[in-house]
């Protein structure tokens, strides 16, 4: 059976500062990315719609509609991605700034992160709270470990994009009259 190295606090805390510049390094990347196959979509539908008379000449019937409606996909995978990267760019920043203030010498914890828990709505709260339980059981790390699980997500979100734009690449091929 295989354990697990055990960490000190300091090990532990630091490898949470790290996950989490990852996190944030890889979203704020995944964002401009992300952006910019948008904007070069949206360029290009809005040109076709545009020069709708013209266009329409050497497009099959239809073509238009799911090109449309592809995009309209692509815009809520960006929405999607976008707002997990709120997520991470606004708690990396978060973290940041805590690390610059002195922890209060007489802080109790437990109820610091009950009053934590307490001003978050649901269902944030059942993230908090899984965190909270970690971290009072000495993993420091989760919070860096869960911004890396939501940039990763980010990442499979625009990778999803780029499929459907490519196919709306392939439709807007295949849509083309000779």
């Amino acid at each position: 059976m295989e354990t697990k190295p055990s960490l000190i606090a300091s090990d532990s805390a630091y490898i949470g500062q790290v996950l989490m510049a990852m996190a944030e390094c890889t979203s704020a990347g995944l964002s401009k990315f992300s952006g910019w196959m948008l904007i070069g979509y949206a360029a290009i539908l809005g040109a076709l719609l545009a020069n709708l008379d013209s266009a329409a000449k050497f497009l099959a019937s239809g073509t238009l509609s799911r090109l449309a409606l592809l995009f309209s996909v692509v815009v809520l995978l960006n929405l999607l991605q976008r707002y997990s990267a709120a997520v991470v760019s606004s708690n990396a920043e978060v973290g940041k700034k805590v690390k610059e203030q002195p922890i209060p010498p007489n802080m109790d914890i437990t109820v610091f992160l009950t009053e934590l828990e307490h001003a978050t709505l649901w269902p944030a709260r059942l993230m908090v709270r899984r965190s909270n339980r970690k971290l009072l059981a000495g993993d420091l790390a989760a919070g860096g470990r869960l911004l890396s699980t939501f940039a990763q997500v980010e990442a499979w979100l625009v990778f999803a994009q780029v499929l459907v734009s490519v196919a709306a690449t392939l439709v807007l091929a295949c849509g083309l009259r000779g």
